[in-house]
């Protein structure tokens, strides 16, 4: 398989997961126990049947740490164990941040680099 680094953050975010888990891509529109309706780009369900909520900003500019509140506050409202934030660029702070919230930070450069270690063309 030969992929470019002009594939859209969404298919790299596909790209990196699907081939480890199963990938179900979104948008996905679910209903917290507040009854606010959160929109996920895609879930991902592990072995254990852990689902983990995803979401992709193609962006041009770092992730702000109101995304990572969304996020996290939306796995807690859905019951889902964690979340996954995919964007093109991260900030030093915003990672420290997000592990205090337990969500997973992704650059587009993290999945190239991914992608590439499990002998994918790039």
């Amino acid at each position: 398989m030969t992929l470019t680094i002009d594939r859209t953050l969404k298919e790299l975010t596909r790209l990196t997961f699907s081939r480890e888990y199963n990938y179900l891509e979104g948008p996905h529109k679910i209903r917290g126990k507040s009854g606010k309706k959160w929109i996920f780009d895609a879930l991902i369900k592990n072995t254990n049947s852990d689902k983990y909520g995803v979401f992709v900003r193609d962006w041009k500019r770092e992730i702000s740490i109101t995304q990572l509140r969304q996020l996290h506050k939306a796995c807690l409202d859905t019951n889902m164990s964690g979340g996954i934030l995919v964007c093109n660029y991260i900030s030093e702070f915003s990672r420290d941040y997000s592990k205090q919230f337990g969500i997973q930070l992704l650059s587009r450069g993290e999945m190239i680099s991914i992608l590439r270690n499990r002998q994918i063309e790039i």
